[in-house]
C-alpha cells in the first residue's frame, strides 16, 4: 500500500473525529424541540452498545501506529465507529510472556467480541486457550508456527489475521547488507536473543548463516528478561562485537538497557522495529505494518459484522521498508 493512500486514510479518520465531535457541540445546542425529541427518542428501542476489541500485545516495542491507529482505519473503511459499534480494550504482557495466557483468558472472561493479538507468543497463547471468540493476528511473522494453520486458507475456524515472513526478511540477508552499511568497521555481529521464543531463535539462526555468507562472524547470547539487559549486553561487548542485533519480545523490553550499555562502548544498536530508532538504534529492516494493520482493521469489521474468521485466508504481508538514524 503506498504511503500517500495510508496518509489519506489517516486524513479521513482525523476528519471523522472532528465531524463527530462538532455534531455532539451541535446536540447540546439551542434546539428548543430536544426535549420533545428526547422524549421520543426515550420511547424507542436503545441503541446497541459497542462491541469490545481485545487487543493483547506481547511486548511494547510496536508503536500505535502499527496496532491501534493502522486498525482504526481498516475499521473506517469498513463504516464502523469507535465509540458507536466497537471499543479497543488494550493489555500488554510488558516482555513477561508468562502472563499471555492470563490476559488471553481475561479477554474471553470479559465476552470481548474479537481478539487481536500482536505478535507472534500471544497468537501461540491464543491458540491454545480460545476455540469460539474470533481472533485476528497482527504484527508477526509465522502464524502456522503458532498452530493457527497449515495454509493460508487452511487453518482454524476462528482464527486469521496478518502476517509477514521472517518479519520483513525471510533469509535475514537484507539485514546483514544493512549492517555491514552502516557499520562497515563491524567484522562481528552480537546477537541478542530470546531462547524461549521459537521465532526469536529462528531469526537468530538465519542471520547467522547470512551474517558467514557476508564474511562476517556472529556472537549470540540467550537474554531472558528485560532485568539481564544490562549484564549479557556487557558480556556481548566484551566479546569485541561491531555491531549488535536483537530479536524477540525478552529482548525488546530491555531495549533501554541494551542501548544504554551499548552506547558506551560506541557501537551500534540494529532492531526489527522502527520505533526503537527513536530511542537510541541506528537502523531498522521491518514489514509496512501499517499496510498490514489496515487490513486486519478490515478482517475485524467484518466479523464484528457477522462474518466467519473461517471465510478469510490469512494476509501475507511482503511490503518492506528500510530507516537509518538521521536520515
Amino acid at each position: 500500500m503506498a504511503a500517500p493512500v495510508l496518509s489519506r486514510r489517516l486524513t479521513l479518520i482525523a476528519t471523522l473525529a472532528l465531524v463527530g465531535g462538532l455534531a455532539a457541540a451541535c446536540a447540546k445546542g439551542g434546539d428548543q424541540g430536544a426535549g420533545a425529541k428526547a422524549d421520543s427518542a426515550a420511547t424507542g428501542p436503545a441503541p446497541a452498545a459497542p462491541k469490545t476489541v481485545a487487543i493483547i500485545r506481547a511486548a511494547d516495542w510496536i508503536g500505535a501506529e502499527w496496532s491501534e491507529d493502522a486498525l482504526r482505519v481498516g475499521l473506517s473503511e469498513e463504516g464502523m465507529e469507535q465509540g458507536r459499534d466497537y471499543v479497543f480494550k488494550p493489555s500488554s504482557a510488558q516482555g513477561d510472556l508468562a502472563t499471555l495466557s492470563s490476559l488471553v483468558d481475561a479477554a474471553v472472561d470479559q465476552k470481548v467480541a474479537v481478539i487481536v493479538t500482536l505478535q507472534d507468543e500471544t497468537l501461540k497463547a491464543a491458540v491454545e486457550r480460545v476455540k469460539d471468540v474470533p481472533i485476528v493476528f497482527h504484527v508477526l511473522a509465522d502464524p502456522f508456527a503458532a498452530g493457527a494453520g497449515t495454509s493460508d486458507s487452511n487453518h482454524a475456524a476462528n482464527v486469521t489475521g496478518v502476517y509477514s515472513p521472517g518479519f520483513g526478511d525471510p533469509a535475514q540477508e537484507r539485514r546483514v547488507a544493512l549492517i555491514k552499511r552502516v557499520a562497515p568497521k563491524a567484522r562481528s555481529i552480537g546477537v541478542l536473543f530470546s531462547p524461549g521464543e521459537g521465532l526469536s531463535v529462528s531469526l537468530k539462526d538465519k542471520l547467522t548463516t547470512a551474517a558467514k555468507k557476508g564474511g562476517l562472524s556472529v556472537v549470540a547470547m540467550p537474554i531472558n528478561n528485560a532485568g539481564e539487559g544490562t549484564e549479557v549486553t556487557h558480556a556481548l561487548l566484551a566479546k569485541n562485537v561491531g555491531a549488535i542485533e536483537i530479536f524477540g519480545n525478552a529482548a525488546h523490553a530491555a531495549f533501554e538497557s541494551i542501548i544504554a550499555a551499548a552506547n558506551e562502548k560506541k557501537v551500534p544498536v540494529f532492531s526489527p522495529s522502527p520505533f526503537e530508532i527513536m530511542k537510541g538504534a541506528s537502523a531498522a529492516i521491518f514489514p509496512d505494518f501499517q499496510e498490514g494493520g489496515v487490513a486486519a482493521g478490515h478482517m475485524i469489521a467484518r466479523i464484528l459484522k457477522g462474518e466467519s474468521p473461517a471465510t478469510m485466508p490469512f494476509y501475507k504481508l511482503e511490503t518492506t521498508k528500510e530507516q537509518v538514524a538521521g536520515q
